[in-house]
């Protein structure tokens, strides 16, 4: 019992320190920036100076999602198979999860477009393979957090309370 207090008092130091880095990172755009002037394509626009930064950031917290749902899904599945008994019925969510991201990574490629992007320099992007990555990322990641976002309200809810 004691190790599982360890595990959600370690689990909750990390979320509040991914927490409040993502928090500096969102005031290090938004407040501090805009500013720089650049002549792009005849027109002078504003660009924000920590752009990359976020970005970054952003790919880094899918990465660290999409690695732990990989880590500990395929952790769940083996402890799931090693306590399963004869007349037990239990299953692991492990292999849902792997057959929902799938499924989603398999509708976000035919939802990608491979139609050539202009961007703010006036250059073009028409490399298909560059598009069809860019637009199933972008696809995943606004599915994964939809289905985040309603995994939490049900969680608040009480409806994944365990039933012993």
């Amino acid at each position: 019992m004691e190790n599982d207090v360890k595990k959600i008092k370690a689990s909750s130091w990390a979320l509040g320190i991914l927490f409040v880095l993502s928090a500096i990172v969102l005031v290090m755009f938004f407040a501090v920036g805009f500013g720089d002037t650049l002549p792009i394509g005849g027109k002078n626009l504003t660009a924000p100076r920590y752009t990359d930064l976020l970005l970054i950031w952003i790919y880094a917290m899918v990465a660290i999602c999409a690695g732990c749902v990989l880590v500990f899904g395929i952790a769940n599945g083996i402890r799931n198979m090693k306590t399963k008994t004869a007349g037990s019925k239990r299953t692991g969510f492990a292999g849902i999860v792997f057959l929902l991201t799938a499924v989603i990574v398999v509708v976000s490629y035919f939802m990608a477009s491979t139609k050539a992007v202009r961007l703010g320099d006036d250059t073009l992007v028409d490399t298909i393979w560059e598009l069809k990555i860019t637009d199933v990322c972008l696809y995943s990641i606004y599915a994964l957090v939809l289905i985040s976002i309603l995994c939490s309200i049900l969680s608040m809810l009480g409806i994944f309370k365990s039933k012993r």
